[in-house]
C-alpha cells in the first residue's frame, strides 16, 4: 500500500496524533488519546477530492470488517500536527477494540521501531 500511495498520492510530510500506538504483529493500530505526551508519527498524504482512493483504503483497512486478528479500524478526522507547529485536519484509521493484550510502541513510530 506504500508504493502505491507514492504512485496515487504527493507526500507532504510527517506529522502526528495524540494517540498510542501497538504492534499486532504484521502491522500497527494506533488508538486515540488526549494526552499530549502520547503521540504517534505518521507520513501524511494529499489527493484530490474526487479520487477514489479513501474507498481503496478503507477496503484495505477493512473499515466495519471484524478482521482476522480480532481487530477493527474505524477512519476518523482528526488534528495532525506538524514539527513546524502548523497543523492540519486529516483523515486517520484508528483501532476499535481492546488494547491490553497488544504490544506497545512506546516511541510512536511504527517505521523507526520496526528498523530498530
Amino acid at each position: 500500500m506504500g508504493q502505491f500511495l507514492e504512485k496515487e498520492a504527493d507526500f507532504l510530510r510527517r506529522g502526528y496524533i495524540f494517540g498510542l500506538l501497538f504492534d499486532l504483529g504484521p502491522y500497527p493500530v494506533a488508538v486515540y488519546s488526549d494526552k499530549q505526551d502520547q503521540q504517534i508519527v505518521g507520513d501524511i498524504y494529499a489527493f484530490q477530492e474526487n479520487s477514489n482512493l479513501l474507498s481503496i483504503l478503507d477496503d484495505y483497512e477493512g473499515i466495519g470488517e471484524l478482521l482476522e486478528t480480532g481487530v477493527t479500524f474505524e477512519r476518523k478526522q482528526m488534528v495532525v500536527r506538524l514539527a513546524d507547529g502548523s497543523q492540519l485536519d486529516a483523515w486517520v484509521y484508528l483501532h476499535a477494540g481492546y488494547i491490553d493484550h497488544l504490544i506497545p510502541i512506546a516511541t510512536g513510530d511504527y517505521l523507526a521501531y520496526k528498523c530498530s
